[in-house]
Order: C-alpha cells, then sequence, then structure tokens
C-alpha cells in the first residue's frame, strides 16, 4: 500500500502488479483498496516462480515506452512524476537515478555511507566512466529502461531465488546504445536493521545460486573481452565456497577457465593479497582438480 500511494494516479501512469501465487491473493482486491485504482492491472499468477517470474509476467502486459521496477516493500519521492517525465523524450535506452536507503520501519532514518549504486553514478558523472552504471547498477529498480529496447533484444529475469536482476541488470547496462546518469534522487529503498548485519548469501542454498549467476556473468565478461571489475567479482564468491563447500568450489574451478582467460590467471586473481601457505594448498588442489575429467564433476 505503501509503494502504490507513492505512485501518482494518472494515465501517463500504467501500474502492473503482480502477485506470485499467494494462496490469499484473492482477498487483496477487498484488503487494499489501493489496487481498485484506476490505470492499475492487478495480475495473479498460477506458478509460483519468485521474483524474476514476476517481473516477466509484468513486462509482458506492459503497454508504456518505458519500465520502471518497484520492490513492493520499497517507495518513490513526492515528486517522481516530474522527474521521470523529464526524461519521457530520451534517446537514452537506460536512465539511472539516485536513490535514498532508508529504514523500513522509521522512513526518516537515512542509512548514509553504503549506498554503493550512487557511488556508481557520482563516478559516471565526475569521472565520465559509464562502466560504473552500465556493470555495476545491478539492481532493476532506480532506472528507467526503454520498453522496446528490452523487447527487440528479449531480456528477461532469471527465475531463480536469489540474483535473478542480476543478469538481467548486466545485459540492458552493456547493451544500451546509450545511457544517462543523473543525480536526482528518485527511489526509496527500505531495509530492515536485521539486513544491514551482513546476513548475505547466509540463506541456505543461497551462496550456490548467486555464484551460478555470478559465473554466467563472468563467462559474458570474457567472451565480451570486458576489462572492468566491480568489487563483488566471481573470485568473491569462490572464496566464500571455498570456505562453506568445497563440492561446489571444485565444480566452478574445473571450469574456471570457461569464465577468465586462462586457468593460471584465474589462480592470480584468487591467491592475490594472500599468503604463501594458502597458495601453495591451492596449488595442489588446483593440480588434483584439473588433471581429472569434467565429467568427474557435478554442480550441487
Amino acid at each position: 500500500m505503501r509503494c502504490l500511494k507513492s505512485i501518482p494516479v494518472m494515465e501517463e501512469i500504467e501500474v502492473i502488479v503482480v502477485d506470485d501465487n499467494s494462496p490469499d491473493a484473492a482477498t487483496y482486491i477487498e484488503k487494499y483498496p489501493e489496487l481498485s485504482r484506476p490505470h492499475l492491472a492487478f495480475i495473479r499468477t498460477t506458478k509460483g516462480g519468485e521474483a524474476g517470474y514476476a517481473r516477466n509476467v509484468g513486462m509482458e502486459h506492459a503497454r508504456g515506452n518505458w519500465l520502471l521496477f518497484a520492490d513492493a516493500d520499497d517507495l518513490f519521492v513526492d515528486n517522481m512524476y516530474d522527474i521521470i517525465s523529464q526524461w519521457f523524450d530520451s534517446d537514452a535506452d537506460v536512465v539511472f537515478f539516485k536513490n535514498r536507503i532508508v529504514s523500513s520501519d522509521y522512513l526518516n532514518h537515512v542509512f548514509s555511507g553504503m549506498n554503493v549504486y550512487n557511488d556508481c553514478i557520482d563516478k559516471c558523472i565526475t569521472l565520465g566512466d559509464e562502466r560504473f552504471v552500465r556493470l555495476m547498477f545491478d539492481v532493476p529498480w532506480g532506472k528507467l529502461i526503454k520498453s522496446n529496447f528490452v523487447e527487440n533484444r528479449g531480456f528477461r529475469f532469471d527465475e531463480v531465488t536469489y540474483g535473478n536482476d542480476a543478469f538481467f541488470s548486466f545485459c540492458t547496462g552493456y547493451y544500451a546504445r546509450k545511457v544517462d546518469a543523473t543525480d536526482t534522487i528518485l527511489y526509496v529503498h527500505t531495509r530492515r536493521t536485521e539486513s544491514l548485519s551482513g546476513t548475505f548469501c547466509s540463506k541456505p542454498g543461497e551462496l550456490a545460486v548467486r555464484a551460478d549467476v555470478k559465473f554466467r556473468i563472468q563467462k559474458k565478461y570474457k567472451e565480451l573481452r570486458i576489462d572492468f571489475e566491480p568489487p563483488r567479482t566471481f573470485m568473491w564468491y569462490l572464496m566464500k565456497l571455498w570456505k562453506r563447500d568445497k563440492m561446489l568450489f571444485r565444480y566452478y574451478w574445473r571450469r574456471v577457465d570457461e569464465a577468465y582467460p586462462s586457468k593460471f590467471i584465474a589462480f592470480q586473481k584468487l591467491t592475490k593479497g594472500r599468503g604463501k601457505r594458502f597458495k601453495v594448498k591451492l596449488g595442489l588442489y588446483s593440480l588434483w582438480i584439473w588433471l581429472q575429467p569434467l565429467s568427474n564433476f557435478r554442480k550441487a
């Protein structure tokens, strides 16, 4: 309700709400009056395919020239239409906006010093380097995306439990013919206090899913010869797997040259800044893994 109330009711804005197979969705129209507002479509799915599936369903129903995504627990700033309408005639495929991170329970409590996406925009504007927004802005919200650009390219969200937006964001950022970035705040992203305490990749199965998404992106980096490393690279996930899931580590380490120019370069990246003992241990372990056929390894 809070999210919908932040979007003005007007013919120029088509609102699509997708419910991903909630068991009580039939009662939502009665419970939530905002779902009956004009120019809003409430779509109930029967598959239950996570956020990526719901977003794909929303895109299939969208008729506007631009796509603007929002998570249900977030909201837009008060003058959101005045902000986005300035870009309706833009020839850019993607327009990136800044956001504000606040407490979900206390919207006046702003979390500062942790907004990586605003940092990307600042670097893009000050340094003139678009790679920061094209390759590091890996969430779907906080940006206007031209509908025909997505449709013509056939871009879709991954229908996975975690990180469904990462590959979609990479594709729309990299393949955009032109992008724009502005320091205007459009989106308000809410977080709960407990989500700020290092819980990333702590849920059961989360690390495996996110690592697989990142591996696919890293393979595209190699294919497209992209020489750019965001802070959380595939090597970051490999180190997590080294510590927490040796089976998955072996699976990806055996295939690491699919994502990097060579196994040796991957070894150098993973051991950079680490002690001699780790390098020796990983070196011996790598020889054992790399000398075996790929058929010996299976993803968990």
